[in-house]
Order: structure tokens, then sequence, then C-alpha cells
């Protein structure tokens, strides 16, 4: 129980370094030693996308909650009792698959967040547009295109 509550913590704490720690944290001046440390680590466990963080510690808690089942550290028979004995063979099934359940979601988050190239601005634009949003939208585009692929250039240099 006590490894549960260390993991949840350390979830609780990535969770609010996620939405708004970071942030918060790059306001203030006193954390730029930290920072200039910590960037290159999140840069190669998650680019410095919060979104991609949270795919990922999502990824890790369901791969934890599979080996802790698997050892027989998480139990449900306290909880049986209170399921009637036609479900307890389904609760325990669904049970068994939420570990691997939590993986595959972070998964997909993290796919989702690799394949999203525009604001969501743009993206909410309804197809049916004047031609000056669409314009914008295509210089938003190709300055999109040119920061990548200067960015990319640059990636491969270091």
């Amino acid at each position: 129980m006590t490894l549960l509550i260390i993991i949840a913590a350390i979830v609780a704490l990535l969770l609010w370094y996620a939405l708004q720690g970071r942030k918060w944290l790059k306001s203030k001046p006193w954390t730029e030693g930290f920072f200039a440390w910590i960037e290159p680590i999140e840069i190669a466990l998650y680019k410095k996308s919060e979104t991609i963080l949270w795919a990922r510690l999502r990824m890790v808690v369901g791969v934890l909650l599979t080996v802790l089942t698997y050892l027989g550290t998480i139990d449900l028979t306290p909880l049986m009792p209170f399921v009637p004995d036609q479900y307890e063979a389904t609760i325990k099934a669904l049970f068994n698959l939420l570990p691997l359940t939590i993986s595959l979601l972070g998964m997909i988050d993290e796919r989702l967040r690799n394949g999203t190239t525009l604001p969501l601005e743009i993206v909410a634009a309804p197809d049916a547009m004047t031609p000056k949003v669409a314009q914008a939208i295509a210089v938003a585009a190709d300055a999109k295109a040119e920061a990548v692929a200067a960015v990319t250039e640059e990636t491969k240099k270091v």
C-alpha cells in the first residue's frame, strides 16, 4: 500500500508540473539554473511537451500496475463482497485489463500529440472560410514548415 501511495504522489507531482507547474516555475528567476540543468533531460524524455509527459507517465503507471498485479501486491479480495456473484469474474477480468488499458491510452495520447501540427484555433476553423482566413492558415503552415526544417537542421548539427 505504501508503494501505491508513493506512486500516486509522484503521479500527482508530475501532473501538477505538466498542467501548470512548469509554466509557473519558468516565470521565477530563481529557477533558471534548474531549467538549464533539466532542459536536456526534458528534451530527451518527452520533447518538453507536457502532453507527451502525461502520455508517457500513463504508460509507466500502466506497466507498474501490471507488475504490481502480477506480484500480487494489488488484491481485489477485500472489494469482492460488495460485487454481486454473477459479476465477480467480469470485474476481475476488467481489473486485470485496466493496467494494459492505461498504457494503451498513454500510447494513443502520444501518437495523437506527435501528429498535432497546427494550433487548435486553426484546426477548429470551419471548412467554409473566407479567402483571408485561408491565406492566413496557408502562411501559418508555411511558417511552421520552415521552423520545423530549421530546428531539424540545427539539431542534426549537435
